[in-house]
């Protein structure tokens, strides 16, 4: 099974240009795994076996990513979603799916269901443009001049300021002097290979 998991897994890349993996989750009847969470990324749910109930709310942050507005790090507001209660529930059965935007608060759960739940859940790393900023950039580790030593004296005094002026005024240059048709196909080819980017 793992080879066809990862089969898929890169089909979904080739397809949408987003890294993505997979989990499997396997939940008693009557129980609960996770609670009240969001996602940093897309998710695709594929309901294998039994049923599962999805409590949605609404996103609290907008598009979080990476570790930008995390659910764990900004707190979760349990009482206050369970006081007014899910903006809306589904009860996933055996064969459907479920398409789950990042930031969505979701509490999934057994607890009404008298079968075991196993569902899948594909985790797909959306691209943004600071993604795409990201390969803009990319080439700076070959200039030596983007590799050379900030002294302590300047992170920690006066001058750092006009360390920023400079870095600024450099990364511009390298962003105008960017041959951008060419630089088309190396970030295509990236959407299609790189695996590590998380949103």
């Amino acid at each position: 099974m793992i080879p066809f998991f990862a089969s898929v897994t890169r089909a979904i890349q080739q397809e949408t240009g987003y890294s993505n993996y997979v989990h499997a989750f396997l939940t008693p009847a009557g129980q609960q795994g996770l609670l009240h969470h969001w996602d940093q990324q897309m998710a695709l749910i594929v309901q294998v076996a039994g049923a599962k109930t999805w409590q949605l709310w609404k996103p609290v942050y907008d598009s979080p990513m990476r570790e930008y507005q995390e659910s764990f790090r900004v707190g979760r507001k349990l009482p206050d979603w369970e006081a007014a209660g899910p903006d809306m529930s589904i009860d996933l059965k055996a064969g459907q799916t479920l398409l789950l935007p990042r930031g969505w608060v979701h509490n999934p759960h057994a607890l009404d269901h008298d079968e075991p739940s196993v569902h899948l859940t594909f985790a797909i790393r959306e691209r943004t443009p600071l993604w795409l900023a990201e390969q803009l950039t990319r080439g700076l580790i070959d200039d030596p001049e983007f590799r050379r030593i900030v002294l302590p004296s300047v992170l920690t005094g006066a001058g750092l300021g006009e360390e920023l002026e400079a870095t600024r005024a450099m990364l511009i240059e390298h962003l105008q002097g960017l041959a951008l048709d060419a630089l088309v196909d190396t970030v295509r080819r990236a959407t299609l290979t790189e695996l590590e980017y998380t949103t």
